[in-house]
């Protein structure tokens, strides 16, 4: 049969290749050892099973000192590169070759480059039998240069030590040198790159793009990206895409282009840029807008309303919808800090505008205008609602907070203006805002204030008041008036000294409206020097005149007092007047004295070594504290005319006023009343056994000549 006879026979079918081995080897010797190449094989364990004069020849051996021969104890440059080769094939069952480019030298000096691929040998089962490398030599000198250029040690040295990646391809975009930066970059060996297109380390669409450029180029011999460095993004063998930083090089041997390519990660300066830009919009403790940018996305939202409004612009609003916003200021927040520290501080601050965050309606803009200051614009339904939600913030916001292992109460005034008919910008709107908050703190904070039409009226007076004021001094406006004040018979013993201002378009000017005013300002410390100065030189001509009283008390800002020159510039004034120190008293708020009690007992201890004696005005008015009473060294206490006004006739006030002198007097320390207007309150205070009273009743506040008059009338001096 004809089966048989071809099984039998061992003759292959006529269209077929014959597969006898011998055959084969003929014919692979034909092609090989009459080709040019360079031909060897090697077994799994890389010994030589075959190597044709060629390959021996490169090697200045002969094929039968190589044939049954390991390789790798031959120090030769061939092969190393040979086994660098097969270690990749052999490494991972997916590539079957790699390319093999080495420079040899010949026994003559002459050198040449041995280019071409090792294959890996497997059975139909995958197992792997060899390896066959074959090889082309040439002499070329361009090639040899171009070899070199790439190749040679120390400038392979070179780009390793770079720090940014470097890649040299050739004008297809094959990549042809890689150094280890950039290896390390992008997660490969540098053998699994080379011989690979430069898309592999782009993600799509760049890869895409690459290819394109790539083929512009061939057609055009004009690259538009060469000597361009640009910011794109990279591909890691494991799939994830970074930003880099690409510059791109051209360099021609001979008639061959080659393109460098330096490569930088730059995501550590992205995060920084974007780090920078988050803070630059971003308060960095609680993460709320900063002032700038809370203004950016208001007054975006406002025109955003005002484009999506009717004719009518901001005010027709859809949904009845409007906006409230809420200016909000901690009160004494330094208090807070200077008790439990800064870190504490901050805490409750973070808490507080977590809260905020939590009683306000969603997509509400909070920022952080300064250290305990905040404003928030919300979205609410009318006046009273925004009422109800400034209400409910108050409360939120006064409760305490645990921060940082310490229990915290913050004081908070919230100032809020909900927009109208009159509001057409952020700018509007927060001026209202601001001006309710003004007006909450000037009657003591710690509470919630809505603006009113009212409020800039009297912002106007204020702001034309500190613009006088700053002027008053030189314009010689200020004038002291005198209010004595009298002992239990009468006598005059003491004598408070008091500020007015006569302006010359205005007229007179009540303290209670300029001095908070100066206050605000900081005008109060050149004032109060003024009145220092002024105050002792009338001293001085009482004391020439033998009409000077007892004791001139001068009423000292909390401002001036803390500031910690006070004593030195009394020292200063009463240099050349000694014989005053005695005769000079100051009169400090309660507020003042606590604000910071350490600086005050180390200011009234130095200004009782000079003599100057010290009194507590408005005493119940502010803390009423035993504790800090007792530290402070201080003579007298000065009972608030709101405890006065009433006696005898309101049980309540008689019960304080008695409780005030008993406390006093166990401290050893000198009271006197403010405020006394008539008989009968005389007759109680004397009564419960005050020392000293001031008031109507026994005198309103006078010029110095009238004093002067009443304590020259007196038959004998007070004691005091």
């Amino acid at each position: 049969m004809k089966g048989s006879e071809s099984s039998g026979s061992g003759v292959a079918h006529p269209t077929e290749m014959p597969r006898d081995r011998a055959f084969l080897a003929s014919l692979a010797a034909s092609l090989l050892d009459t080709g040019g190449m360079a031909l060897v094989y090697l077994d799994r364990n890389r010994v030589c099973r075959h190597a044709d004069q060629h390959f021996a020849a490169a090697l200045g051996r002969s094929p039968a000192d190589l044939t049954g021969r390991p390789l790798d104890g031959i120090e030769h440059p061939i092969v190393a590169a040979l086994g660098a080769a097969i270690a990749v094939v052999a490494g991972s069952p997916a590539p079957r070759s790699a390319p093999v480019d080495c420079q040899t030298v010949g026994c003559d000096g002459h050198r040449s480059i041995l280019s071409g691929s090792v294959i890996v040998h497997r059975d139909a089962a995958g197992a792997t039998l060899g390896y066959l490398g074959t090889f082309h030599q040439t002499g070329d000198p361009d090639r040899i240069a171009e070899f070199v250029i790439r190749r040679d040690a120390f400038v392979a040295t070179l780009l390793d030590a770079a720090v940014d990646g470097i890649i040299v391809s050739d004008r297809s975009g094959i990549i042809r040198s890689i150094n280890r930066a950039c290896c390390r970059l992008f997660g490969y060996e540098d053998s699994e790159l080379i011989g690979r297109n430069m898309a592999i380390l782009m993600p799509p669409p760049f890869s895409r793009d690459h290819d394109r450029y790539i083929d512009t180029y061939r057609r055009t011999d004009r690259a538009k990206i060469i000597g361009i460095g640009r910011d794109t993004l990279g591909q890691r063998r494991d799939g994830t895409v970074f930003p880099i930083h690409l510059s791109v090089g051209e360099a021609r041997l001979g008639d061959e282009v080659t393109f460098v390519g330096i490569i930088r990660d730059i995501s550590d300066r992205l995060a920084a840029e974007q780090r920078a830009s988050y803070l630059a919009r971003h308060d960095p403790l609680t993460g709320v807008l900063t002032r700038t940018a809370f203004l950016e996305e208001c007054e975006a939202l406002f025109a955003g309303r005002r484009t999506d409004g009717l004719e009518g612009g901001i005010a027709d609003r859809s949904g009845g919808d409007l906006f409230a916003l809420f200016s909000l200021d901690v009160d004494q927040f330094s208090d807070v800090n200077e008790a439990f520290g800064f870190h504490v501080g901050d805490a409750a601050l973070k808490a507080m505008v977590s809260r905020v965050t939590e009683v306000l309606p969603p997509n509400t803009i909070i920022c952080r205008i300064a250290a305990d200051e905040f404003a928030a614009l919300a979205r609410v339904t009318d006046a009273e609602h925004a009422r109800t939600l400034a209400g409910v913030l108050h409360d939120r916001l006064t409760a305490s907070i645990y921060a940082d292992r310490h229990w915290v109460r913050l004081r908070l005034s919230v100032g809020a203006a909900v927009q109208d008919e009159t509001v057409s910008t952020l700018e509007d709107l927060n001026a209202k805002a601001k001006l309710a908050l003004q007006a909450i703190q000037h009657n003591g904070g710690n509470a919630v204030c809505f603006y009113t039409p009212e409020m800039a009226a009297a912002a106007t007076r204020r702001m034309m008041l500190t613009m006088h004021l700053t002027h008053a001094i030189e314009r010689n406006e200020l004038r002291l008036v005198y209010q004595p004040i009298v002992d239990k018979a009468g006598r005059v013993g003491s004598a408070e000294a008091l500020l007015r201002w006569d302006h010359h378009a205005l007229g007179p000017v009540s303290p209670a409206e300029f001095i908070p005013v100066a206050e605000e300002s900081g005008l109060i410390v050149p004032i109060t020097d003024w009145v220092l100065s002024t105050a002792i030189a009338q001293m001085t001509d009482w004391e020439a005149e033998g009409v000077l009283p007892d004791r001139v008390f001068l009423n000292i800002s909390g401002l001036q007092f803390l500031r910690g020159n006070l004593t030195a510039r009394l020292g200063e004034l009463l240099g050349e007047h000694p014989s005053l120190r005695s005769h000079l008293g100051l009169e400090i708020t309660e507020q003042a004295a606590v604000r910071d009690l350490k600086v005050a007992v180390r200011t009234l201890g130095e200004l009782a070594d000079l003599g100057i004696q010290a009194a507590i005005d408005d005493f119940g008015s502010g803390y009423s504290s035993l504790s800090y009473v007792q530290q402070l060294p201080v003579a007298k206490l000065k009972i608030d005319r709101a405890f006065v006004i009433d006696v005898p006739e309101n049980p309540k006030s008689n019960a304080l006023v008695r409780a005030a002198v008993g406390m006093a007097h166990g401290l050893g320390l000198t009271t006197v009343a403010e405020g006394v207007e008539t008989e009968e309150q005389r007759d109680f205070l004397v009564s419960v056994g005050c020392d000293m009273m001031q008031g109507y009743l026994f005198g309103r506040p006078m010029a110095p000549e009238a004093l002067a008059d009443m304590v020259r009338s007196q038959a004998a001096p007070a004691i005091v």
